[in-house]
């Protein structure tokens, strides 16, 4: 019997579970729970553990599907995943949603995170939802896959429709799976999907038109951070310094600037400590001060001691890419 394994990764919404679910052909183990974060903008539930499929493909073979959680707050999953139970995988489908702010931020992401696996794997990237927003395209993810030096196919898919997935797995285990019925086995798929509707997945979603990689610090994405409990304040510059809002007063605010000044232009090779996009202080108040920068631009977030800095990380991550 030949086992091939195949690891799904890629940001929370992006299509795992239900790409799992849609393939396997055995009742999918998930570990779902009620969303009680921003995500809940886009779904109602998440993954926190792992998802689990199995797709049988004669007597002879059987390709065992794991998925990741999406979010960062469960990276000792992806640890496991990756080094454990599918350090052995045929490869890796990365799937991106295309309707987030930034999905290429989410490709680099995913990438620099399951480095150690997806270096020595095959990669197929999977972009969801490119019937509401079509950038970026296929060109465009290509493009940032040559300036990460990694090699991968990029696939247009629909998470849903078990063809298109068996187009991923079959990419997957080209050359590693002995397996040559492919061709009637999409076949099969497709008339069973004849039938069945699939409106657009998240048409009732705002969604605006692809603006770039540039991070944009929305109106939304403040109200949202300063509704999260334990949230006393935030400021935020533009990449020329100059402060675009800001909640702070008095020496909150100056504790902010000068940070901001000291840390901005060490972002990147020039400082020791490599790419510095977070940081977190604690002031005389003993309050904490989560500093976030990209590409010059920066946002103080000023939280309660008894509030996790990791949660508003997530949080400002959630409501950048969906705010």
């Amino acid at each position: 019997m030949e086992n091939h394994k195949v690891l799904f990764i890629g940001p929370v919404g992006s299509g795992k579970t239900t790409a799992i679910r849609s393939i396997s052909d055995i009742d999918c183990l998930d570990t779902e729970a009620q969303v009680s974060d921003v995500t809940g903008r886009r779904k109602q539930t998440t993954t926190v553990a792992m998802d689990y499929g199995r797709l049988t493909l004669s007597e002879e073979s059987r390709v065992h599907l794991y998925g990741t959680p999406g979010q960062a707050r469960f990276r000792f999953m992806w640890e496991l995943l990756s080094e454990e139970i599918a350090k052995d995988c045929a490869g890796v489908v990365m799937m991106i949603d295309n309707t987030r702010n930034y999905p290429m931020r989410d490709l680099k992401y995913y990438a620099r995170e399951f480095a150690n696996v997806i270096d020595n794997k095959r990669l197929v990237i999977a972009v969801t939802r490119s019937d509401l927003r079509m950038r970026p395209s296929v060109e465009e993810y290509h493009g940032l896959l040559k300036e990460l030096g990694k090699e991968a196919a990029v696939c247009f898919i629909d998470g849903r429709r078990k063809s298109d997935l068996l187009s991923l797995v079959e990419l997957i285990l080209e050359g590693q799976c002995d397996y040559s019925e492919w061709a009637t086995l999409k076949r099969l798929a497709e008339a069973e999907q004849k039938d069945m509707e699939f409106s657009s997945n998240g048409a009732e979603l705002e969604i605006d038109e692809y603006q770039g990689e540039q991070v944009v610090i929305k109106e939304s994405v403040v109200n949202g951070l300063l509704n999260i409990e334990g949230v006393l304040g935030l400021a935020a510059t533009d990449a020329n310094g100059d402060l675009v809002t800001s909640s702070l007063e008095g020496s909150q605010l100056e504790n902010f600037i000068a940070l901001v000044t000291g840390i901005v232009p060490d972002q990147g090779e020039n400082s020791s400590l490599g790419q510095v996009n977070n940081v977190v202080f604690r002031d005389r108040h003993e309050n904490n001060l989560s500093v976030f920068v990209w590409e010059g631009m920066a946002l103080g977030v000023v939280s309660s001691r008894k509030t996790s800095t990791r949660m508003i990380r997530q949080q400002v991550n959630d409501l950048l890419q969906w705010g």
